[in-house]
């Protein structure tokens, strides 16, 4: 038979456990939620050679600055 301060003690035990829980899930839902930055160019570089990228840039760069 279990006395008044063991269900003290197990209720306490049990509310540290759900909190530990609670805490495991922010934390881990933190890391998903990370954002890296990250230039543009840097993502650019993903999706093209570097030589072209240079050339696109020189290219937009001509393009802007034309009608000035």
């Amino acid at each position: 038979m279990e006395t008044k301060l063991e269900n003290q003690i197990y209720s306490k035990l049990n509310n540290i456990e759900n909190e530990i829980e609670e805490l495991k899930i922010l934390v881990t839902s933190k890391e998903i939620s990370k954002k890296k930055l990250m230039s543009l160019k840097g993502m650019a570089k993903l999706l093209v050679s570097e030589k072209e990228l240079d050339k696109s840039i020189e290219d937009a760069k001509k393009s802007l600055f034309k009608g000035s």
